[in-house]
């Protein structure tokens, strides 16, 4: 399977994606359902569709910050994406404690973290990081903004990833209940993922 780009809200993450200010507690939040992401007013959803980009992290941050992303060029070592994971958990606590949970800071941070779920090999771990902070997202941006779609489209594509199907079908209700909010229930991606629960309800019933 061809690796896919590590797309986040400051573009294409590297060991300088914070560097020039351009484009995830300690564990992840509580289980959410559908109306854990409600869908937003026509003049809510017009404000979100705008191209408003989060603002570039404090200073103190951006060498940690960096040092953390370049363990995510491969070869990938597993050694070097614990060191990641425990210094990005650092990081949140800091980022939570000094910014609030929802602040743009604390939110880019819990999605390095569900990244480096993702990296070490964990995509259950990187499918509850996903949905967390498309709820901060949602609540921050909107839920129709595009930071928050690529988010939605993420947190599929990792959701696919989770070899058990039974796993799959306990996080089926919390996924699609935040597709309904970001795409709609009637979009492709949410028909799409409609179409894998019943087939995981399938493999998990045998």
């Amino acid at each position: 399977m061809t690796e896919e780009p590590q797309f986040a809200p400051w573009g294409v993450v590297s060991a300088g994606f914070w560097t020039h200010g351009t484009q995830p507690p300690a564990a992840p939040g509580p289980a959410g359902q559908a109306d854990a992401y409600p869908l937003l007013t026509p003049a809510a959803a017009h404000e979100s569709t705008e191209t408003r980009q989060p603002p570039p992290p404090p200073e103190e941050y951006r060498e940690r910050v960096a040092a953390i992303t370049s363990t995510f060029t491969p070869p990938h070592d597993p050694q070097r994406l614990a060191w990641a994971a425990i210094q990005a958990e650092r990081l949140d606590q800091e980022a939570t404690a000094t910014y609030g949970p929802a602040h743009t800071h604390t939110i880019s941070i819990r999605e390095l973290r569900g990244w480096i779920a993702r990296l070490q090999d964990d995509p259950e771990a990187a499918t509850h990081w996903d949905l967390h902070v498309i709820r901060l997202q949602g609540t921050t941006w909107g839920m129709h903004h595009t930071i928050t779609r690529a988010s939605a489209q993420r947190a599929v594509r990792h959701w696919t990833e989770i070899p058990d199907a039974a796993t799959r079908v306990a996080l089926s209700k919390q996924l699609l209940g935040m597709l309904i909010a970001v795409s709609g229930e009637n979009s492709s991606l949410s028909r799409h993922v409609q179409k894998l629960v019943r087939r995981a309800h399938s493999a998990a019933a045998r």
